[in-house]
């Protein structure tokens, strides 16, 4: 089992207990719950380095394959295409950034930096929120009872949507599928 890591606010009270109101040893034990071996160590810390942890001590496990920039690459690469494969930005990571991580390197990133895999929403580019309005009160006014009406439910799917089901979004958020319109130049 892993040694319980203990808080530095909780380290910095050890110095001042025993040096400024002269608690023993056993006393800052059994008044802050830790060991005798973690209040000498933070002592021994707090005079020679002046804090009560070691500032050279290095973090531990193995660096980060991506960096900063390669993190801020992916976040704006999934907020512009929602639904983009794993090898796709592996694929984009290398073209514009020179980095090829692995599939699950960029799983568990996406997962540190709370993105999951969702459903995607998908609305029809030909939707049209004022004229499906204005069609609900023709009928509206056209039918005397709705229990004789049969409605189905529109089709998002067509020739201009995506055929990918599942995209990356926010944990907590819905993944839509968001479509920039593209115009033409006319000459």
């Amino acid at each position: 089992m892993p040694p319980r890591t203990v808080s530095r606010d909780l380290k910095a009270r050890i110095p001042v207990l025993y040096y400024e109101q002269n608690f023993t040893i056993k006393e800052i034990c059994g008044l802050l719950g830790i060991k005798k071996s973690l209040a000498y160590k933070t002592l021994s810390y707090s005079s020679t380095y002046g804090v009560p942890y070691n500032p050279h001590a290095r973090m531990g496990g193995r660096r980060r394959i991506l960096n900063r920039e390669d993190v801020k690459f992916v976040v704006s690469l999934i907020e512009r295409r929602h639904c983009i494969y794993l090898d796709e930005i592996q694929e984009e990571l290398y073209l514009h950034r020179g980095c090829r991580p692995s599939i699950p390197t960029l799983v568990r990133t996406l997962r540190r930096l709370d993105f999951s895999r969702k459903c995607v929403s998908i609305r029809a580019l030909e939707r049209n929120d004022i004229m499906r309005a204005a069609f609900m009160n023709t009928i509206a006014e056209e039918v005397p009872r709705p229990d004789m009406l049969m409605f189905l439910d529109e089709a998002a799917r067509n020739r201009k949507t995506s055929g990918r089901t599942r995209g990356w979004a926010l944990v907590g958020r819905r993944c839509v599928q968001r479509r920039l319109r593209h115009f033409r130049t006319l000459r």
